[in-house]
């Protein structure tokens, strides 16, 4: 590899384009598989019955989603609970007699229903959050992706495009072809070499 690339290149600036394709390929596909871990962390992993036979892990939000879950819950049972049989009430007069008039209460307080309500729709907003923290799409995410601009700082938007390790080989072997200096090699002989200097650094990489 290094004795064609040697022929090839007259000058380490010609080989600036392919190092800074290899960068974004190594950067792309870290950061990818950090976030990606981040995810897990998050949401955990479904079990897999088949191939690896490993145990699903709920992940450290799944428990408090539930957790949520269940006060949602719960608060909306206590905002709508009736009584069964209702409470019955007897009117007292000033002196403590019964004035043979009752009151049936089949519901909880309408103020208590209020702070109840409040409670509820306080936490609406921090269940959406933890859904979507702990969301976890079907299939299997892709392991490679398309070099591009990345950041380890920023949460990226969307996914990546994933990609082959053969298409990156050959995303890597098309760069490394220009570097090709015509009549010195016959064209199928340095698309053959540049390809398999592409699979040797892409082996070589991490990935």
């Amino acid at each position: 590899m290094y004795d064609t690339l040697r022929r090839w290149v007259t000058s380490p600036v010609e080989l600036e384009p392919v190092l800074r394709l290899i960068t974004n390929i190594v950067l792309s596909n870290a950061v990818h598989r950090a976030w990606g871990k981040a995810g897990r962390w998050a949401a955990g992993a479904a079990r897999d019955p088949h191939h690896k036979q490993t145990p699903e892990v709920p992940g450290a939000l799944r428990p408090i989603l539930t957790l949520v879950e269940g006060v949602i819950g719960d608060l909306e049972r206590l905002i709508h609970w009736e009584f069964t049989p209702p409470i019955v009430l007897h009117e007292l007069d000033a002196t403590l007699k019964p004035t043979r008039r009752t009151v049936r209460l089949s519901r909880l307080d309408e103020g208590i229903r209020a702070a109840f309500e409040t409670a509820r729709r306080a936490l609406l907003p921090v269940h959406d959050n933890l859904q979507t923290a702990t969301h976890r799409d079907r299939g299997r995410k892709p392991t490679l992706v398309q070099p591009g601009p990345v950041s380890a700082l920023r949460i990226p938007t969307g996914s990546p495009p994933p990609a082959r390790r053969r298409q990156l080989e050959r995303l890597l072997r098309d760069q490394i072809l220009l570097l090709h200096p015509p009549r010195k090699m016959g064209p199928r002989t340095a698309r053959v070499e540049a390809g398999r200097i592409a699979g040797r650094l892409i082996d070589s990489i991490r990935l």
